[in-house]
């Protein structure tokens, strides 16, 4: 395992990390009005994800937050935080896991670890990573890979 770099300490791009090394970004939590907001634009509105209530009765303990807003949540944190902040193209996702659930008001973070890169013809750097999402409890919430 390489150098583990954390957001506070400085801004990092992926283009100028070794494979192996490891961005963290700063923690956010996730509100619920950021819930709202992802059901009034993308049409996800299952009960679930809109009131606690109907959570609590599907079995969840609290109001539960949608995946795909998990992981936008996570892509936001590694552009502001410098690590893909100067990306040209996304290319895909692969290996997408939701493996426990993230509730309104939770505190998440990110960690990336540099699996490959690659330069182009044109001098543009093609870089794979694997993302993790941990709550406050250092919980793993998600993973998956970028390129």
């Amino acid at each position: 395992m390489g150098k583990k770099y954390y957001e506070e300490q400085l801004q990092v791009h992926i283009q100028n990390m070794a494979v192996g090394e490891t961005f963290v970004t700063k923690s956010r939590v996730v509100t619920r009005t950021e819930l709202e907001l992802y059901a009034s634009i993308n049409g996800d509105t299952l009960p679930v994800f809109l009131s606690e209530e109907a959570s609590r009765k599907a079995g969840w303990d609290g109001h539960l937050v949608p995946g795909l807003l998990t992981f936008s949540l996570a892509v936001g944190l590694l552009i502001q935080s410098g690590f893909i902040s100067q990306v040209v193209a996304f290319l895909g996702c692969d290996q997408v896991k939701f493996l426990k659930p993230v509730y309104a008001y939770d505190e998440i973070h990110v960690a990336a670890e540099v699996l490959s890169k690659k330069t182009t013809e044109k001098g543009k750097s093609v870089c794979t990573y694997k993302w993790h999402v941990i709550n406050q409890r250092d919980e793993l919430v998600a993973e998956g890979v970028n390129r």
